[in-house]
């Protein structure tokens, strides 16, 4: 019986062991769970974004191999089906989508991050799948742009996604950071986090040149399981909370150069009915101000939820920019806001420049007026000030010009009647008054007038005014020139501007009566190139010189003679044309060309680059950055204008094997011309100059020019 009440005992244990604690049955890591979509209460946080998805590449199916996976398929469209699996988890929670590419078609990073600017996204995230030479290589990664400090709000949504899209897709490999730089991959990041003015960041959810990730790339259901683990990631980022930061004080224009700003600030979580103890939920430490980037000493009152600061020392006049950067408890930051605070101080004091103190009373007499404008402190007004000029005899032919530095610039046309004249200039209900002589004709006499763009009516600034092909005036900003006595008789008038055909009339110059001539200038190819910017790269130069020539000349000769007559030739159509290389004998490391290139803000590069070849043939090999349109489109214009001359064969290359086109943070294009010896001035001028020309032409005709990579 004993025995029995042993074994029961033993039985009775076991189940209740059992019962109380169940083996932990453990599953690979990279068994993907089953598949169950739903929409989490906390997704509903999401309702107020607008939030642009940018599903990568796109419209360059045409390139053989160009973002392909072992088998062949496209990346382009791997990022287009996970874009809308997950624009319908997003809208399913209420939020606002917006797609920068909705089938398979070429959209410029530029136009990328103005489609989201434009709908005025929130936020903007980039979708693309990895590739490496290691087949086997395969995980998640995330792209912030930089630095951390560059976006912390992006640093934000790139922590929630990464963790999101790990959990989604199970990957053999987890990266040991996870968030990583662009800038590790270009000095200047990625083009279309550089362009965002919103916070954004680029997914390489996993790696198509991984056999077995292509083939599961290729499944809509993967890429919806791809699309849920980024869902999530956005919806707990939303869920936490975002901080934002209002001006309350002072309003767009301040009279007072010492203003106390004051802003009132919600942490994202009390405002929306969460409990909170009274004061606002975020770290004190977190809230900062920053006026024109810089940091000021703010003070923060966390119970009444305020923000304040009042400097010490007067504002400059102008525009500032402010921003508040805030971290509520979950860590979230605030989208980023940049307010506009005009210190526009009253004008005290208006100075009057003039380059004669009298003018003939011919009627016909004209002359520059320069106003200063300085507010109480003697510093000039901010620049949107309003100025209104008049006079009691003669007239006003031309208004004053904006305000820059507190300076403009107007012209004034003396009279009929010989005596004072007064001129009285306004701002700010202070006004000032300058007096000025009209002389009878023949004691005083000038030559005066302004230049203008025909097309536009625009003043052209800078233009030179030679009398006989002597200089004798350059025109002001507001495109006007006065010269006092100037030689009587006839002259042969000229007005010539850069990217401008010369306006040439004879004159006859008078003592008795004053000139005054309106010179219209006629824009070379119609303004084509104006306001265009090339940066040209001339190869080689100081102790690198590159192959040799016939008669000791050298390829870093021969690039910079070419490079420098294509300088002189663009900006004789009116483009700004830049020189990396300003000597033959410079050297310039091939980084230090590409900083150069990439500190200078706008247009696009151009490298050139002989070498020897012992044919009668000129080979010319152009290079871009595969998928690169604008680039693409610059060599093929290159490449027909050289193909129109004899004995010349033409290929473009897509590749990366050179640094300066794969490195620089603008569209590039390096032209190599092979050949027995350069001929710069009948062969390779023309052709280079005419190939930029015909793609402007080509530009022109179409909505706009293609945005830089």
């Amino acid at each position: 019986m004993l025995k029995k009440y042993f074994f029961l005992s033993l039985i009775a244990s076991h189940l209740i062991m059992s019962c109380g604690s169940p083996r932990l049955a453990l599953r690979e890591w990279t068994d993907l769970p089953r598949e169950h979509y739903t929409i989490p209460p906390y997704a509903q946080h999401l309702a107020p974004f607008k939030i642009a998805l940018d599903p990568g590449h796109g419209g360059l199916s045409h390139l053989p191999g160009y973002k392909r996976g072992p088998s062949g398929k496209e990346e382009a469209v791997m990022n287009l089906n996970v874009a809308f699996a997950l624009k319908e988890f997003l809208e399913a929670a209420g939020a606002t989508v917006v797609l920068t590419r909705s089938d398979d078609r070429f959209v410029s990073l530029q136009e990328r991050a103005t489609i989201a600017e434009r709908a005025g996204c929130d936020l903007m995230i980039s979708l693309h799948h990895n590739a490496a030479q290691n087949p086997q290589v395969n995980y998640a990664s995330v792209y912030y742009h930089l630095y951390p400090d560059y976006s912390p709000a992006s640093m934000d949504l790139g922590r929630h996604i990464y963790f999101g899209l790990v959990e989604a897709l199970r990957l053999p490999q987890v990266a040991n950071e996870g968030l990583l730089s662009d800038k590790m991959i270009y000095p200047d990041g990625f083009g279309l986090l550089r362009a965002a003015r919103m916070p954004a960041v680029l997914l390489e959810s996993s790696f198509f040149s991984n056999p077995r990730e292509e083939k599961r790339l290729t499944n809509l259901r993967y890429n919806r399981r791809e699309a849920y683990g980024i869902f999530l990631g956005l919806a707990r980022w939303a869920a936490s909370g975002i901080p934002r930061a209002q001006l309350v004080q002072p309003k767009a224009v301040s009279r007072d150069k010492k203003p106390e700003v004051v802003y009132q600030l919600f942490d994202g979580i009390t405002e929306r009915g969460g409990r909170g103890v009274g004061q606002l939920l975020a770290y004190a430490q977190s809230a900062s101000l920053k006026i024109d980037s810089q940091p000021v000493p703010a003070q923060i009152d966390l119970k009444k939820k305020r923000l304040w600061f009042q400097p010490d020392s007067s504002l400059r006049n102008g525009k500032h920019l402010l921003q508040v950067d805030l971290q509520n408890l979950f860590k979230n930051h605030n989208l980023p806001r940049v307010d506009t605070l005009i210190i526009a101080a009253p004008t005290r004091f208006i100075a009057f420049e003039t380059p004669a103190s009298k003018l003939p009373a011919d009627g016909v007499a004209a002359m520059p007026i320069t106003l200063t404008l300085c507010d109480a402190e003697n510093e000039p007004v901010w620049e949107g000030t309003s100025v209104i000029v008049q006079a009691d005899k003669g007239r006003i032919i031309s208004e004053p010009n904006s305000l820059q530095d507190g300076r403009a610039t107007f012209y004034y046309q003396a009279g009929t009647e010989p005596g004072p004249v007064n001129l009285f200039a306004s701002a700010d209900s202070h006004s000032d008054t300058l007096q000025l002589e009209l002389t009878p004709p023949g004691d005083f006499w000038v030559l005066s007038g302004m230049a203008v763009d025909d097309s536009t009516g625009k003043a052209v600034a800078g233009a030179e005014l030679a009398l006989n092909d002597s200089v004798w005036a350059q025109t002001d900003g507001a495109g006007g020139f006065f010269i006092a006595r100037p030689p009587a008789g006839l002259h042969r008038f000229e007005m010539r501007a850069a990217g401008y055909a010369p306006a040439t009339e004879m004159i006859t110059i008078d003592s008795m009566q004053s000139v005054f001539r309106r010179s219209v200038l006629h824009a070379n190819l119609n303004g084509l190139l104006h306001e265009q910017t090339i940066i040209l790269d001339a190869s080689f130069g100081g102790a690198e010189t590159g192959d040799r020539f016939d008669e000791g000349l050298t390829a870093a000769d021969a690039n910079f003679a070419l490079m420098s007559h294509l300088a002189d030739s663009l900006k004789w159509a009116g483009a700004q044309a830049i020189l990396l290389r300003q000597a033959s004998d410079t050297d310039l490391p091939v980084s230090a060309r590409i900083a150069a290139a990439n500190q200078i803000p706008q247009g696009w590069y151009l490298k050139c680059d002989y070498r020897k070849w012992n044919s009668d043939s000129l080979l010319v090999q152009t290079t871009i950055y595969p998928g690169n349109q604008m680039g693409e489109s610059i060599a093929i214009a290159l490449n027909q204008a050289f193909a129109k001359r004899p004995n010349t064969r033409t290929v473009l290359r897509r590749n990366t094997d050179v640094p300066e086109v794969t490195r620089t943070n603008k569209t590039a294009v390096g032209v190599t011309l092979s050949c027995r010896r350069p001929e710069l001035l009948e062969r390779d001028l023309p052709a280079l100059f005419r190939g930029i020309v015909d793609f402007y032409l080509a530009q022109s005709r179409t909505s706009g020019i293609p945005e830089e990579q």
